[in-house]
């Protein structure tokens, strides 16, 4: 148990510096002082540094997938609905984090996937998964004929996360959540909104 834990702590220490220093700009040792525990720790749980970067890549899609099933399984709410609560959501967080950081998957896949085959996979494995459980909901609103049935669900859902991203990446440049805030409205009070003699 006590090893688990320290393996978790390194994990989310190592998440926190990567997220502000890159990856390549992130050390060991930096890490372990960080996250409190001896030196010569780290190679007891990953085998390299890559080891441990796809590590982080997968705790940090786990956070995301659990902040997302909480959100997109209250089927009390509109598909739409659900989908614009997730996005707020993340937005609390990078207003907490005062637009600091940013998503690790946009981080390092600017990083690294050029440059680390493993890390480009398991980073677009990631990004698959976010893709498919937005377009999913967004198959149940157009099944509710809430948005046109021309769109392409997955479609949609990449390119709703590639505009979030984008508004990310100009948040961390203005260190204001105004680019975030204006991709919901633009979003969803516009681009996904029909009269209702459309629908």
């Amino acid at each position: 148990m006590r090893k688990r834990h320290s393996k978790d702590t390194i994990i989310q220490a190592g998440l926190e510096i990567v997220l502000q220093r890159g990856f390549n700009g992130t050390g060991v040792e930096a890490i372990l002082k960080h996250a409190n525990v001896p030196k010569g720790t780290f190679y007891n749980f990953f085998s390299s540094k890559e080891d441990f970067g796809l590590a982080i890549i997968d705790n940090f899609a786990e956070q995301l997938d659990d902040i997302m099933q909480t959100v997109l399984k209250d089927v009390s709410l509109k598909p739409l609905k659900r989908i614009k609560n997730c996005f707020e959501k993340f937005i609390e967080i990078v207003e907490t984090n005062n637009c600091n950081g940013g998503c690790l998957l946009a981080n390092l896949s600017l990083e690294m996937a050029d440059t680390c085959e493993p890390f480009r996979q398991r980073l677009d494995e990631a990004w698959q998964h976010w893709v498919m459980a937005f377009s999913g909901v967004l198959l149940e609103a157009q099944k509710e004929k809430t948005i046109s049935a021309d769109f392409d669900p997955e479609m949609l859902a990449e390119n709703m996360i590639t505009s979030y991203e984008g508004a990310l990446l100009r948040a961390k440049v203005k260190k204001s959540t105004e680019p975030l805030k204006n991709f919901i409205h633009l979003y969803f009070d516009k681009f996904l909104t029909q009269k209702e003699e459309e629908i």
